[in-house]
């Protein structure tokens, strides 16, 4: 039963790829491949990657610290302290209104004739 499941699939992928490959241009079927060859140039890597993690989480077992917990950094404690004002609020320069209404704006399009 497992083997002729397989074999169906198998002939399933096989037309599917035959008629899509037939319908796609010529770039098309470039971007295909060319992302399949980037999944499969990819696998190695996470392989290695899935690899190096276990290895990591039995040392850490063996350790006897619990898997996915790390241990505490050496950094020093970063102390964040928020600027305030530079001066007491009597000191500063008073701020006043500017009592003068700003002359309004001119826009000139570039392209269009002047009036």
């Amino acid at each position: 039963m497992r083997m002729v499941l397989v074999v169906v699939l198998l002939a399933f992928a096989v037309t599917l790829a035959l008629v899509v490959g037939a319908r796609l241009s010529a770039e098309a079927l470039g971007v295909v491949v060319g992302v399949a060859c980037g999944v499969a140039a990819g696998i190695p890597m996470s392989v290695l990657l899935l690899a190096a993690l276990n290895r990591r989480s039995d040392a850490s077992a063996a350790r006897g610290a619990t898997p996915g917990t790390q241990q505490p950094a050496s950094y020093p404690p970063v102390v964040v302290i928020q600027g305030g004002t530079p001066a007491p609020n009597n000191l500063l320069a008073p701020y006043y209104p500017s009592s003068i209404e700003a002359a309004p704006r001119r826009f000139r399009i570039v392209g269009e004739d002047d009036e």
